[in-house]
C-alpha cells in the first residue's frame, strides 16, 4: 500500500511542469566586451498532458492494493476464529475422551479379561473390549493431534 501511495505521489507531481532555469554567459563578437551573463527561465504550461490518466491508474492501484489488504484482514480474522474455535473443540473433545471414555474402556477390558479367566465369557468378549479400547485410544490421539494441529495454525497465523 505505501508504495502504491509512493507511485500516486509522484504521478501527481508530474501533473504541474517543472520551472527550468539555465545561466550562462554569452560572448559577444560585434564588441570588444566579451563575455555577458545570460539568464533563462522556462515554464511549460499544461494545456493538453496534465497527467490525468497516469494519475487516474495510479490512485486505482491504490484503491486496489487497499482493497487486497482490508481483504487479506478479513480471511484472517476468519481463519484465526474457525482454527480458535477448531482448537477448542479438539481440546475439548480429547479432554472428555481422557477422562472418561478411556478409563471406562480400561475398566471394561480389564473386566472381560478377568471375567475370561474366571470362566465367565468367552474369548471373542475380551477381543471386543480390547478392540474398543485400542479404538478410543486412536480417537484420543486423533483429538490431541487436531488439538496440536489446531495450535499450530494459529502461531502461524500469528506469526510466532
Amino acid at each position: 500500500m505505501a508504495r502504491r501511495q509512493a507511485v500516486v505521489n509522484v504521478e501527481r507531481s508530474r501533473q504541474y511542469p517543472d520551472v527550468t532555469v539555465s545561466v550562462g554567459a554569452k560572448r559577444e563578437y560585434a564588441s570588444d566586451r566579451g563575455y555577458y551573463p545570460v539568464l533563462g527561465v522556462s515554464l511549460p504550461l499544461p494545456l493538453f498532458d496534465r497527467n490525468q490518466g497516469n494519475l487516474y491508474t495510479a490512485i486505482r492501484q491504490a484503491d486496489k492494493a487497499a482493497d487486497e489488504t482490508r481483504a487479506t484482514r478479513v480471511r484472517l480474522a476468519s481463519d484465526l476464529r474457525q482454527a480458535s474455535s477448531q482448537l477448542a473443540l479438539s481440546r475439548n473433545s480429547a479432554l472428555i475422551l481422557r477422562q472418561t471414555v478411556l478409563p471406562a474402556a480400561q475398566r471394561a477390558y480389564q473386566a472381560a479379561a478377568q471375567g475370561f479367566e474366571a470362566g465367565k465369557f468367552a474369548y471373542l468378549e475380551v477381543l471386543d473390549a480390547q478392540r474398543t479400547l485400542l479404538q478410543a485410544r486412536v480417537r484420543y490421539l486423533g483429538a490431541v493431534a487436531a488439538t496440536y494441529q489446531a495450535a499450530t495454525a494459529i502461531d502461524r497465523m500469528l506469526g510466532r
